[in-house]
């Protein structure tokens, strides 16, 4: 089963600065196909039973070969250190498996989160050096407040696709002078979106949000998100309260509240259902797709069926209340 989701939107062409620029631009433009993951921590029960392996994550699944961007959020440092902040759970990852992020064809992580800040400054140094060793872009982190903001360009196929993050708020966000991540102030994501907005064709937000294991988004998180789409979003993707939520379809951009757990070594579960967003840019509407993911062992690979079938009823279900959705009568399917 194949969900299409019709989409129109203005694209704007006008400068801008401040970007890290990822690419080039082409002349004639081909589709471009981006592939959006929620949480991953290689980290804890996967890092203690993959071991050395740092090929098994992606062993029978390497999304980055089906798409041109993979973009997941990165639940953790990537450090050695030793110094953690003072809180209920502490996650890092070891250099080593940066190697696994690799094999994966992560292209771009968002890395505006609640763990990211779990070894102090010095986590979130050594994760932006970790990770421009690899040339894996990040966004939602920066040595300071205008570095956290500051968006990932990346220019390919003759396409022009800008990505932002942000986290909360609070004593570890980046301020003028202080390392940290972006944090999710209104004003300052409405800012960053309209600005963008002027030379990206595509707009990609991603929010690290909401209550854990909760099926549906609250008020306040529909109320903001149509506000960064009024700003100029077309795409939020969202995270944090480890499940799937509903996906709504407003004013032709697409609202995916939660996409739950990738690859997640925050607990011991290692096998269950979830899901990536597959967004394809071409010569008409853009086409998002739901796919289902099944994970086995800390391996993920797309469902089959009756599995599949399973998890879109699920998402469907969690989408119903929304006034427009990729559900809704006259998708495409």
């Amino acid at each position: 089963m194949k969900l299409l989701i019709p989409y129109a939107r203005t694209l704007a062409t006008a400068a801008m600065s401040l970007m890290l620029v990822v690419g080039s631009s082409a002349q004639t433009r081909e589709p471009l196909i981006m592939i959006f993951a929620g949480d991953v921590v290689l980290a804890e029960n996967v890092e203690s039973f993959v071991g050395d392996r740092t090929g098994y994550v992606f062993d029978l699944w390497k999304p980055g070969n089906d798409a041109d961007v993979f973009m997941v959020n990165l639940e953790h440092p990537v450090t050695t250190a030793t110094e953690r902040v003072e809180k209920k759970f502490n996650f890092k990852m070891h250099p080593r498996y940066g190697a696994t992020l690799v094999d994966g064809g992560i292209t771009i992580v968002n890395a505006a989160n609640n763990h990211i800040f779990d070894y102090g400054v010095q986590g979130m140094e050594d994760t932006m050096g970790f990770l421009d060793s690899l040339g894996i872009a990040y966004t939602g982190l920066g040595r300071n407040l205008a570095e956290a903001r500051k968006p990932v360009v990346l220019k390919k196929k003759g396409w022009t696709v800008g990505f932002l993050g942000y986290f909360g708020g609070g004593e570890y966000s980046a301020s003028r002078n202080r390392t940290g991540f972006a944090p999710r102030y209104a004003r300052f994501m409405v800012e960053d979106i309209r600005q963008l907005k002027k030379s990206a064709d595509y707009v990609v937000v991603n929010l690290h949000w909401g209550v854990e294991r909760a099926p549906e988004p609250e008020d306040w998180q529909i109320q903001l998100a149509h506000r960064l789409v009024d700003a100029g979003a077309d795409l939020i993707v969202g995270h944090h309260p480890h499940v799937l939520q509903g996906i709504e379809q407003y004013k032709g951009s697409i609202i995916a509240y939660s996409l739950g757990n990738f690859v997640f070594g925050g607990n011991s579960r290692h096998t269950y259902e979830t899901g990536v967003l597959k967004v394809t840019l071409g010569r008409g509407d853009p086409g998002v797709e739901l796919v289902p993911v099944s994970v086995v062992r800390w391996q993920p690979r797309p469902s089959a069926e009756p599995v599949r079938g399973e998890v879109l009823d699920v998402v469907r279900e969690r989408s119903r209340n929304f006034p427009s959705h990729p559900f809704s009568a006259g998708a495409q399917e």
